[in-house]
């Protein structure tokens, strides 16, 4: 018995010291481990910072191959920042930088390092190095960027056009020549396309930079318009592989729209123009029918007159007064077309609106005369957006018994301003919901320090499909609202879009 107790203890040291040379193995294999995990965090956290910072450089330079020279001195910067030679005693390090074509509209940075890392337990089995990889990729999607400018006569007035131009023309040079795509369309009364699209928008002469420094500022705001033909312009683009985006800058309500407006062919009761023989635009008078000619130049007074529906624009003045409209009018410029640069559709144009007979014209004195020539505002604006629904339940239609009995009024200034923005938000909604190029919305508000005419942010949170309006849709593209309380701020609201635009890109 005494014989096999002692050969146990001796099996039993044995298993002991076994056991202990594989726990003490275990240590050091978990110690060496733990310090090569950290070597691959620190390294892989320094190839993603390097590729994310690349992919948000590549629009720096004239050229493609400019920017890809950038982009991989940004990312060596970057990885060097992060990731020193000798960090952590490794060494023998290697970095690899690829700028490459990875699928339609984008680019993908690749960044791959490697190094030898020491080990400290491992080397008594002869590992005295491991080597130790990491990767990082950021892609680049391109940006097909409409650009939408309020140059009305708010923003003058208020100063604060130079001090839009300046922020417009700090946000363009956020994005890459000769791959991201930008245009300008610029309103007011109308609108006005004053940037084509183009990829080389840095180096054609005239430049965008140069073309925003000659904006000037006047008139009403269309903002359906506006709207309107930056979709019509990424439509023509076609590219859904690409983030199609539009921004869209005003300072105020939309005021303006533009429609084909019937020519008022009945005799009927509406409220004065201000005119000598309609001067109380508190009270109503008979009106006869619009002295307009036709399409074929003939007066109301021939048999055979044809009165038609007719483009042009039509805004309101000064104040509404909530009850009647009556304390300003509305006016209307070339309802037979277009003869201003800026009041345009489709690239129609036509004579002047003074050689046609109608009571205003582009040389009347008083504007409101408009209201002997329209019949109404019509259910939809010259882009086929609602004018009736639905932001603003505000516009009346005349009552019954009227000639033109359930029409929206043009006689109440109130009438198009509901118009108006009813017209911008049905816009906004008909453009987001396009699910092949997906646009989405980036929307600045510009304040009114004296509070006389702020704009509507919550139609503006509306028209960005911002997660903070009420009427946030999650089926449709997320935009982003800034507001700016004034135009020093305006730098830092142009800013966080372009940041929040270059984030998506990346």
């Amino acid at each position: 018995m005494r014989d096999r107790f002692s050969k146990e203890r001796g099996f039993a040291l044995l298993v002991m010291g076994v056991t202990l040379v594989l726990v003490v193995f275990m240590v050091a294999l978990a110690v060496d481990a733990a310090f090569l995990y950290l070597v691959r965090a620190r390294l892989s956290a320094s190839c993603d910072a390097a590729a994310l910072a690349a992919a948000r450089s590549v629009n720096v330079g004239m050229t493609l191959a400019a920017q890809e020279a950038s982009a991989k001195a940004r990312a060596n910067a970057f990885f060097s920042a992060n990731y020193p030679a000798g960090t952590l005693n490794t060494k023998n390090l290697v970095v690899n930088i690829v700028v490459a074509e990875s699928g339609l509209r984008t680019r993908t940075v690749t960044v791959a390092a490697s190094v030898q890392a020491p080990t400290y337990f491992l080397r008594m089995a002869k590992y005295s190095n491991v080597n130790v990889a990491a990767t990082g990729t950021a892609s680049r999607r391109d940006v097909n960027m409409i650009i939408v400018l309020d140059r009305s006569g708010s923003m003058q007035n208020s100063g604060s056009c130079e001090p839009m131009k300046s922020a417009a023309r700090s946000f363009v040079s956020n994005f890459a020549e000769g791959r991201d795509r930008l245009a300008l369309i610029t309103f007011s009364s109308g609108m006005f396309v004053g940037y084509a699209p183009s990829k080389n928008f840095k180096s054609t002469n005239p430049t965008l930079d140069s073309v925003i420094s000659t904006i000037t500022c006047t008139g009403g705001t269309s903002s359906a318009m506006a709207i309107s033909e930056a979709y019509n312009q990424l439509v023509t683009i076609n590219e859904p592989g690409a983030l199609n985006m539009i921004l869209f800058f005003t300072d105020g309500v939309p005021t303006a729209l533009t429609a084909y407006w019937p020519v008022k062919k009945l005799s009927d009761t509406r409220y004065g123009d201000g005119s000598s023989s309609y001067s109380n635009a508190a009270s109503t008078y008979t009106y006869p029918k619009s002295t307009c000619y036709d399409a074929a130049g003939r007066a109301n007074t021939s048999s055979s007159w044809a009165p038609q529906d007719r483009l042009g624009v039509m805004a309101t003045i000064g104040s509404a007064d909530a009850a009647t409209g009556a304390s300003y009018g509305v006016y209307a410029r070339y309802t037979t077309g277009v003869n201003a640069a800026d009041v345009s559709i489709n690239g129609a144009t036509s004579g002047n609106e003074s050689r046609q007979g109608c009571n205003f014209g582009s040389g009347t004195t008083n504007l409101t005369r408009v209201r002997r020539d329209i019949a109404y505002i019509p259910t939809q604006d010259a882009y086929g957006n609602a004018t009736g629904c639905c932001y603003d339940n505000a516009i009346t239609t005349f009552p019954n018994g009227h000639s033109y009995q359930g029409k929206f009024r043009p006689d109440k200034p109130i009438n198009i301003g509901a118009a108006a923005r009813n017209a911008t938000d049905n816009a906004a909604t008909r453009i987001r919901s396009d699910s092949n190029l997906t646009p989405t919305f980036y929307v600045i508000g510009l304040g009114d320090p004296g509070g006389a005419d702020p704009p509507d942010e919550v139609l503006l949170a509306k028209i960005a499909n911002d997660p903070v309006s009420p009427s946030y849709t999650r089926t449709q593209p997320t935009g982003l609202y800034v507001f700016a309380p004034d135009n020093t701020q305006l730098n830092q609201a142009f800013a966080r879009i372009a940041s929040e635009i270059l984030r998506l890109s990346n």
